[in-house]
């Protein structure tokens, strides 16, 4: 290919690495109940989606974000099957003793 001024030169071809789709919930408040059992159950109380007047509706919002995280991208591929997805699973992040954030599949 050449530049601007007619000079030939050659322009690696990159290829983009793995990437992770995320859709999730955020959640607002955790409850701990427990049942007949003496077993204890965890619900959750998730953000919703607001009307065209910015009130809440009763439908849970949904958001998607986007991952190159070797970690997940590991661990979703070694952990999940096409037969379990969609899954309900936790993220968590933590700090690596390096000072970094890591996120991973709890």
């Amino acid at each position: 290919m050449s530049d601007s001024s007619g000079q030939m030169q050659d322009i690696p071809k990159q290829v983009p690495g793995k990437v992770l789709a995320i859709r999730f919930k955020k959640i607002i408040k955790t409850f701990v109940t427990t049942d007949f059992n003496g077993e204890e159950q965890e619900t959750y109380q998730f953000e919703k989606t607001r009307d065209e007047k910015g009130q809440p509706t009763t439908q849970d919002a949904e958001y998607y974000t986007f991952t190159g995280s070797k970690i997940m991208i590991d661990q979703a591929m070694s952990d999940f099957t096409r037969e379990d997805l969609p899954v309900p699973t936790i993220i968590q992040q933590f700090r690596g003793k390096d000072g970094k954030e890591y996120t991973k599949f709890t």
